[in-house]
């Protein structure tokens, strides 16, 4: 994948301070309105997202790090490297953070949306 850095992009959707996102690829879908984007995001040490929710679904594979994550009234549930999870469309994401008070986490998004689209956006 070829490093494609994207700074408004990334400000636009850093969250909060101390999570870093760089868009790794965009890719244009052929024949769609669409691009496939994928972003390396890492979060500081006991960083926890805002209340948010995603306009698409998307996967988010754990490269490094202890993730937990919960949508709306579910349960939280721990992921770990190695292990994916789902955003889901529309749906208050009320919990993500990083578990280690110590180390970053590190993730990969990927998601396929309208060029420009934001896929983080506040509730």
């Amino acid at each position: 994948m070829a490093e494609r850095p994207d700074a408004h992009a990334s400000a636009q959707q850093a969250g909060f301070a101390g999570v870093t996102r760089k868009i790794l690829e965009r890719l244009p879908l052929p024949g769609q309105q669409q691009e496939l984007m994928v972003v390396e995001v890492t979060y500081p040490p006991g960083g926890v997202a805002p209340l948010h929710r995603h306009p698409v679904a998307g996967a988010v594979y754990i490269v490094e790090g202890v993730a937990e994550s919960a949508y709306g009234d579910d349960e939280p549930r721990q992921y770990r490297a190695g292990e994916t999870l789902q955003d889901r469309a529309d749906v208050q994401h009320t919990l993500f953070r990083n578990c280690d008070p110590d180390h970053p986490l590190r993730f990969l998004t990927i998601y396929v949306l309208e060029p420009g689209r934001s896929y983080t956006l506040e509730p």
